[in-house]
């Protein structure tokens, strides 16, 4: 593979093509129902009209009413095709200090505001606005490309990624390897390691929201009794803060840090040689280092919500709070409720909500598909590359059946700062770091496609 030739993105352009992407609202529709809908399939409208060359020679399925595939063959149909991944819904833009309204796609200072600027049409923008430049350079593809992109991935993803997933499979499609969002480029030092990383997240945490119930008898507030509903249920949220499951290194993590090594100073790298005999103290100094470091050793869980009465001088007779638990590769919604079980006691009720999920597989290392990525990071990007364990969910979890080379990664050098804003207000998107996205696909795609 040769040095990193840039084929020169057009920042002024794609940063349009990304503003005008952002300014279609198109928020998860939580019934999953047509309400709402039509936005999306105007958005894919604006991409067909924004994509010409590309749509001309792609396939358009329509799945499950908003989900969309836009399918391109490779010449060599002994090649299986690769898929890259994006989700077109975004969440609710519901912050009242926006510097720019949320879905205005402003473009100020070398950036492109609004919701959904990172999360994340900027990789769908950045991937489709690379194919549309090789497919002008007369480029042929010989692996076929399919971009699938689903409208609920902010709800896991069950009326897009997974209906896309069974009608290719329906259709016995197989799939050379699966690129959705996931590891991104980071500073080293939150891992002990200097210079930047880039993490190929090659597996993802399991989910699932545990519910705790209080119960005690109402009443009015101004005669409260010793033991209320949401004073039992505070305490017991409180325990389980401080009572977490015991950190490991599952095998992702393992194979992380062994990649990792070279780059870390000695000490950690002595750890991390000898990481069997010192795991206990490893860990801790892990746990210490950064949220991003303890996230990757345990199960982790986070409070999100609790509720007690609807009007504020009643005593509640039911109190309830929501723990968003993160599951470690190894560990089961099973093992959760047990450990919490133990820690609140008899006196809470706990139960699982809808719509957990296991832990993923973990997608190979060896393979072609990997190496090829991880050498295209590192030629795009010069980063130090590791496979690790993405904490949160993605779309590609759905797409096991399809592929053992799933992997997680977005493909943006952004500040820790930028990266804060996703999810809140003043969503931003770096035009050069975009431009830079668009770089890294245009070369994945030599790498992989031609």
């Amino acid at each position: 593979m040769g040095g990193f030739v840039p084929f020169g993105a057009d920042k002024d352009k794609i940063a349009e093509e990304l503003s005008g992407a952002v300014k279609f609202p198109t928020v998860t529709l939580q019934d999953g129902n047509a309400k709402g809908g039509a936005v999306f399939l105007e958005f894919q409208k604006y991409l067909e009209k924004t994509y010409p060359l590309l749509m001309s020679k792609a396939k358009k399925v329509q799945i499950n009413g908003y989900a969309v595939i836009y399918m391109i063959d490779g010449s060599d149909k002994t090649l299986l095709p690769s898929a890259f991944l994006a989700h077109q819904d975004v969440v609710p833009a519901l912050e009242d200090n926006w510097e720019f309204p949320p879905y205005s796609g402003e473009i100020h200072n070398g950036y492109v505001y609004g919701r959904g600027a990172q999360d994340m049409k900027a990789q769908m923008i950045a991937s489709l606005h690379a194919m549309e430049q090789l497919l002008k350079s007369g480029a042929v593809l010989k692996r076929g490309a399919y971009f699938c992109f689903g409208h609920d991935e902010e709800l896991r993803g069950d009326q897009g990624a997974a209906k896309i997933a069974e009608y290719l499979e329906q259709n016995n499609v197989k799939l050379e390897y699966v690129l959705d969002e996931g590891g991104a480029i980071v500073d080293g030092k939150m891992l002990g390691c200097k210079g930047k990383l880039a993490l190929i997240g090659t597996c993802e945490k399991g989910y699932a929201d545990i519910i705790l119930t209080a119960e005690s008898r109402g009443g009015h507030a101004s005669m409260p009794k010793k033991r209320t509903a949401l004073g039992t249920l505070s305490e017991a949220v409180m325990d389980v803060e401080l009572s977490p499951m015991k950190s490991y290194f599952a095998s992702p993590v393992k194979e992380m840090f062994k990649e990792l090594a070279p780059a870390m100073p000695f000490p950690m790298k002595l750890a991390l040689v000898n990481r069997d005999i010192l795991s206990p103290i490893l860990r801790f100094v892990l746990a210490k280092l950064h949220p991003v470091a303890n996230s990757l050793i345990r199960t982790t869980f986070a409070p999100t919500q609790m509720k007690g009465a609807n009007v504020p001088n009643t005593l509640p007779s039911v109190a309830t709070a929501n723990i968003n638990v993160r599951i470690n590769t190894g560990q089961t919604v099973e093992d959760v409720v047990k450990h919490i079980k133990a820690v609140v006691g008899r006196k809470i009720s706990v139960s699982v909500d809808e719509g957990d999920s296991p832990a993923s597989q973990v997608s190979s290392t060896t393979s072609n598909a990997y190496k090829n990525l991880r050498d295209t990071i590192c030629t795009v990007f010069g980063a130090t590359v590791a496979p690790y364990m993405f904490t949160a969910a993605t779309d590609s979890g759905r797409y096991y059946g399809l592929t053992k080379n799933v992997y997680r990664f977005t493909p943006f050098d952004l500040n820790a700062e930028d990266g804060s804003r996703i999810h809140s207000a003043n969503e931003r998107m770096d035009i050069n770091a975009l431009a830079m996205g668009a770089e890294f696909f245009m070369t994945l795609y030599k790498n992989t496609l031609l």
